[in-house]
């Protein structure tokens, strides 16, 4: 039985063992420190090389029992298997470690394409030191590899054209990319297909050859400038309208707060596309900084122009062809809007002495004004005073710029019912505060013009507007959690000042 053992051991143990051992062993245990993402790969690697081991030494205990052929036919096998692996870890080290230490990025299927090349050069060096003719082989296997070529001409189409695409680099991983109706971000480039992940979390696969026969667009790339993809927004509207007005309105819908994805550089435009019975067809033009959200970037640069052109009271125009139906419940939406106007009227508490008749006057001359969720309403420091807006539905942030004698920034929030720019309209000077949206706001502007016959037809109300407009101002400047308290003293000193630049601004006496 010695003798057995020690036959088998002088088989195995050959002199390149245990070099063969520490290159595999410790070549597998540096990659696995250095590279995290590949250790289920390096860890199955190293098990596989373990394995041919056993093998090697299985040949050995078959050369012990005189099966000398057998012996050599297993060893070899696995010889081969143990060069297999140590080729495999070394394509680790040069492509997954070496390379990309000096910058040097090599694409996957050039990776793949090497690693195989060495594969097959390390088969056919064992196949020669086994005595095997390779030019025979390589006559023999010509047909054959005729017959697989016409037989996989589509794979191989698919092969050659994944080889193509990243030897030209037409397209990389992290690509945005359309092609027919399909839009994503290219996953990973195999040798069969393309992987494209769409915005839905979907994963589309396309076939290379489809790449290579078929046109695509490169949205943008990971190596492109920012900002990386321009979008357009048409609308239309009525012909009548001056071109220059649309075009200031809609500039001014993206153009008064930043939103987060559109950029500022390139400015955005807006231009005249073409016309034709009863319209005119515009094009809005701006820059997207991030490609993925594109759809929710778009809803918000939409809604923000409806919004606006709304205030502007521009309206979209219609084709001449459409047909139009009148019922004469035409006037119940009518009605309806006129009451919602005099209830905001109403909910407003610096018009709570005006009589129905008053109200009703100031609500047929109110102008409906949306804005949208980040829309700058009224601005610090604007002397553009003409005009003041009653909060219908939504809510409003106030902001205050930073000032030597006060510090700036978020102080309250307004609700329903609330008016905004009132000291402005009403006694012409710059805004307070800076308002901004805080979600869809349905507002009315109120204009000087019509508070001025309210105020001139009967001056005597004007010290209630200032007493509350007084009252308004001190609370909004109070510490959230104090507004509820009684206010100070000094009050009526701030009432006296509003009424009487209330008197200059609108010039009447109230007795």
């Amino acid at each position: 039985m010695l003798e057995f053992w020690n036959k088998a051991f002088a088989y195995f143990w050959r002199p390149e063992l245990p070099w063969a051992l520490l290159f595999t062993f410790g070549l597998g245990l540096i990659l696995f420190q250095l590279l995290p993402a590949s250790r289920r790969a390096i860890v199955t690697s190293l098990e596989l090389y373990g394995l041919c081991v056993l093998g090697k030494f299985s040949s050995a205990c078959l050369n012990a029992f005189a099966l000398h052929n057998s012996a050599e036919i297993v060893h070899e096998m696995f010889v081969v298997g143990s060069g297999l692996i140590m080729i495999h870890l070394l394509g680790l080290l040069l492509f997954r470690l070496a390379f990309p230490l000096i910058r040097l990025r090599i694409p996957r299927i050039i990776e793949d394409l090497l690693t195989f090349l060495g594969y097959i050069a390390w088969v056919l060096v064992r196949l020669r030191l086994a005595g095997m003719d390779l030019t025979s082989l390589v006559a023999t296997s010509a047909v054959l590899t005729a017959v697989i070529a016409f037989s996989m001409q589509d794979t191989l189409g698919n092969t050659m054209g994944g080889l193509l695409l990243q030897i030209e680099s037409s397209i990389k991983v992290g690509d945005w990319i359309t092609i027919g109706n399909v839009a994503g971000q290219v996953s990973e480039i195999r040798w069969r297909y393309t992987a494209l992940e769409t915005r839905d979390g979907e994963t589309v696969i396309f076939p290379n050859s489809v790449l290579m026969k078929n046109s695509f667009t490169i949205v943008s790339s990971p190596m492109q400038r920012r900002p990386e993809w321009r979008r357009w927004l048409w609308f239309n509207v009525a012909s009548s309208i001056p071109p220059g007005r649309v075009q200031e309105v809609a500039l001014a819908a993206i153009g008064t707060a930043d939103m987060p994805n559109v950029a500022r550089t390139p400015e955005p435009s807006c231009v005249l596309m073409e016309f034709g019975p009863g319209f005119a067809r515009y094009a809005l033009r701006y820059w997207l900084i991030d490609v993925e959200p594109d759809s929710p970037t778009d809803s918000q640069v939409r809604g923000r122009l409806l919004a606006a052109l709304q205030r502007a009271g521009i309206e979209l125009a219609v084709a001449q062809n459409e047909v139009s139906l009148s019922f004469d419940t035409r006037k119940a939406p009518e009605e309806r809007e006129q009451q919602r106007r005099r209830q905001a009227l109403r909910s407003a508490e610096i018009f709570a002495v005006l009589s129905d008749e008053e109200i009703a006057q100031m609500a047929s001359n109110l102008v409906y004004a949306p804005f949208a969720n980040g829309d700058v309403i009224l601005r610090e420091g604007s002397t553009t005073g003409d005009s003041l807006y009653l909060l219908a539905e939504g809510e409003v942030d106030v902001w205050l710029d930073e000032l030597p004698d006060r510090p700036g920034g978020h102080v309250a929030v307004l609700g329903t019912g609330e008016v905004l720019g009132e000291i402005g309209m009403m006694t012409g000077e710059p805004r307070r505060a800076t308002l901004i949206a805080r979600s869809y706001a349905q507002c009315y502007r109120l204009d000087r013009a019509t508070f001025e016959r309210v105020i001139q037809s009967r001056p005597e109300v004007a010290g209630e507007i200032a007493r509350v407009l007084a009252s308004r101002e001190q609370r909004l400047r109070m510490p959230a959690g104090e507004r509820a308290q009684p206010l100070p003293s000094g009050l009526s000193l701030r009432t006296k000042s509003i009424l009487d630049k209330m008197r200059e601004f609108f010039g009447f006496c109230d007795g």
